[in-house]
């Protein structure tokens, strides 16, 4: 978890939902404005070690808690609508960008919260400067996809029941990463339901087409041995990826969330350099 923000506040979702936000800030005036898609089940407060690497370099990093998540209302990790998630998210962009206006802002999505931050940017591209992505939850090798359409039938006569989660032991390598997880009182630790995981997967049948619509800079960073999200998604995005900068960097070894290995300070040395490169190229294309 991180530790505690600079800012908060509450923002109103779609169909009334109470949204939670919250901001960490450099010291002197921000340079560049990074917003955080968390995974499932977890929360926006997970990401200390995104926070650490990147406020010294003038960042101010916010994080949304995805509706039914952490300290967001709703029912827990559930969803009616994917199109809700992306709504509000749009809020919370409008809330962050009108505290920093003229700023790049760039998006960062993990897991789930990387398929949603991909989803956004293809709808709202003009309004983000980059995305990043770690360990997108872009393909799966758990339903084939000639079932998804039934599983989404299946969700529509039975939204809430919640019939599998995810396996915890396998977010991180480091056993104190995962004991930290499952003492986290704000983490759901229970399924989602399976409105939300027809809603995942069917998003997931239809986001390879469609990144070849991707035009902003992109960067993907996943561990070659995550059992969470299936590396073979990440693949794909780059070989349909329509963006003609896009990074793709692999961590061999690597488990699920790799900005919480044993080995971070690479990746997150990734995430910094890419992230400053494309910050001060566009700084430079406003002057």
């Amino acid at each position: 978890m991180t530790g505690e923000p600079d800012v908060q506040g509450r923002l109103p979702g779609v169909g009334g939902i109470e949204l939670f936000w919250q901001g960490w800030l450099p010291d002197g005036d921000p340079t560049g404005v990074l917003l955080v898609s968390h995974g499932i089940g977890e929360h926006s407060g997970r990401y200390g070690s995104v926070v650490d690497a990147l406020r010294p370099d003038g960042w101010a990093v916010y994080g949304l808690d995805h509706r039914g998540h952490g300290r967001s209302g709703g029912p827990r990790v559930h969803v009616r609508r994917y199109d809700d998630l992306l709504q509000d998210f749009e809020t919370f962009r409008r809330e962050i960008v009108a505290r920093h206006p003229g700023l790049p802002v760039f998006l960062l999505g993990h897991s789930l919260g990387g398929q949603i931050a991909l989803a956004y940017a293809l709808r709202h591209q003009n309004r983000l400067t980059g995305l990043a992505l770690s360990a997108p939850a872009l393909a799966s090798d758990t339903v084939p996809a000639v079932l998804v359409p039934v599983l989404s039938l299946v969700s529509r006569v039975l939204p809430t029941v919640r019939p599998v989660g995810i396996d915890t032991d396998a977010i991180s390598s480091d056993p104190a990463v995962v004991a930290d997880y499952r003492a986290d009182p704000l983490v759901h630790h229970g399924n989602p339901t399976l409105a939300l995981g027809a809603a995942v997967y069917a998003t997931m049948d239809t986001l390879p087409a469609r990144a070849a619509e991707l035009r902003l800079p992109l960067l993907v960073q996943h561990g070659t041995a995550d059992r969470l999200t299936d590396p073979a998604g990440t693949r794909t995005l780059d070989e349909s990826s329509g963006s003609p900068d896009t990074t793709v960097r692999w961590y061999e070894g690597f488990w699920h969330e790799i900005f919480h290995e044993p080995g971070r300070d690479r990746p997150l040395s990734d995430l910094r350099q890419w992230l400053g490169e494309r910050r001060d190229a566009a700084a430079g294309q406003r002057a």
